[in-house]
């Protein structure tokens, strides 16, 4: 059995850790104030960038399509857009994890439309990913869509639908352990949105998708690309309509460049569940690989 470590050792990452919480924090109150130029100052000197523009529900559909945007220029475009319509007034959060190269944010956000001077607020999740920079590399934002939540268990009394999440959560772990498309689609919600990191085409930044179609076609060349030697839970937290994670993978490549290397990466994602337990929205970031082996 290992002792104890040694206090640097324990305190290794806790400069970044502190330098996620005041560049997220930064952002954040440069959108309260409302200036485009100030709120782009907020973002890393380079990409590549991964920001959520804000999704809007298209005929025909039940979930609001979320598009992901990647370039400086798109922010900035973005930015410019959404400012000129409405401004955040405030994000009361619940709940902060920051970490070494991110920083994840559940509350509630409010708003006001510039047209009218009317204020809204809405349960919000948003991760920040800075990856070791002074500024972020993206900004993945969700408001709640979802009005009932899995009923759980009543003998777990208030934290019932909490632990109703927790075990879809598991059961989803042990699907992406196993590489069992089939259960992950299962469990998605026919107009799933899902943004999370490329690791097939390496891009460095996140797919888009808008089906549970799309999903099972990008996990079967996830798993054609990798096999998954172990996924491990580094962080998560369960509300009664979200669930946040952050995993360490180790896989190993099964073709292309990398065939035979194993590696090793974290993820961090939040996902929107419904009332009938279906995924409606999974979205996040991941690390860059290193090889160990």
């Amino acid at each position: 059995m290992k002792d104890r470590a040694k206090t640097e050792e324990l305190l290794s990452t806790s400069d970044l850790r502190v330098s996620s919480a005041a560049t997220t924090w930064r952002h954040v109150e440069a959108e309260y104030v409302d200036v485009v130029d100030d709120i782009l100052a907020t973002l890393a000197p380079s990409g590549p960038y991964a920001y959520t523009i804000s999704p809007s529900v298209e005929e025909g559909k039940e979930l609001p399509t979320q598009r992901i945007v990647t370039t400086y220029d798109e922010i900035a475009a973005t930015y410019r857009s959404m400012h000129r319509f409405s401004a955040v007034v405030s994000i009361r959060p619940v709940f902060e994890l920051h970490a070494s190269w991110y920083s994840f944010v559940s509350g509630v956000g409010r708003g006001r439309a510039k047209a009218t001077g009317e204020e809204s607020e809405r349960p919000v999740i948003t991760l920040f990913p800075t990856m070791g920079s002074e500024g972020i590399t993206g900004e993945l934002f969700w408001g709640r869509t979802q009005q009932s939540v899995l009923p759980g268990d009543a003998a777990d009394g208030v934290l019932a639908s909490r632990f109703a999440v927790a075990g879809l959560h598991g059961r989803l772990l042990d699907a992406y352990r196993a590489g069992d498309v089939d259960t992950i689609v299962e469990l998605a919600h026919p107009e799933i949105q899902t943004g999370v990191r490329d690791y097939v085409a390496h891009t460095g930044t996140l797919v888009e998708l808008h089906t549970k179609d799309e999903l099972r076609s990008h996990l079967e060349d996830f798993y054609a690309y990798y096999t998954v030697r172990e996924i491990e839970v580094v962080a998560q937290q369960f509300d009664d309509w979200f669930f946040f994670h952050e995993l360490r993978w180790t896989v190993e490549a099964r073709q292309g460049a990398q065939a035979g290397d194993v590696l090793r990466y974290h993820t961090a994602e939040y996902a929107e569940v419904s009332g009938t337990g279906l995924v409606v929205a999974h979205i996040g970031h991941g690390t860059d690989q290193l090889k160990i082996g």
